[in-house]
């Protein structure tokens, strides 16, 4: 097992709350914008991948695409489970039911 899977797993099981992120994204900002508006980005652990060199934040992202099957940006983990993307974000906001959603996960 390389180095970057184990530390996925390690990062995923960690919190209750994970986000595989990047400061370039713009997915990502837009999460962290949802995460303040509702007062939790403390409690959403932000593994950020954009300091490091593109061949670093491609292990990372095949890495967690190994462990959890997904290595979009974000990436949003609930109790070690993929909980979806910036697109449910996108959805339940849309539809006028994130801070439901959001209730329903435990993070407000």
């Amino acid at each position: 097992m390389s180095q970057y899977v184990a530390e996925a797993k390690e990062v995923i099981a960690s919190q209750k709350f994970v986000q595989l992120t990047a400061n370039f994204c713009p997915d990502c900002v837009y999460a962290n914008a949802v995460w303040q508006k509702f007062g939790v980005l403390d409690k959403v652990l932000q593994f950020e991948i954009g300091g490091f060199d593109k061949e670093t934040q491609l292990k990372y992202r095949d890495a967690f695409a190994q462990v959890a099957g997904v290595r979009n940006l974000p990436t949003i983990f609930v109790d070690g489970k993929v909980w979806g993307t910036e697109s449910e974000l996108h959805k339940y906001e849309t539809n006028g039911t994130l801070q439901t959603e959001l209730q329903k996960i435990g993070l407000i």
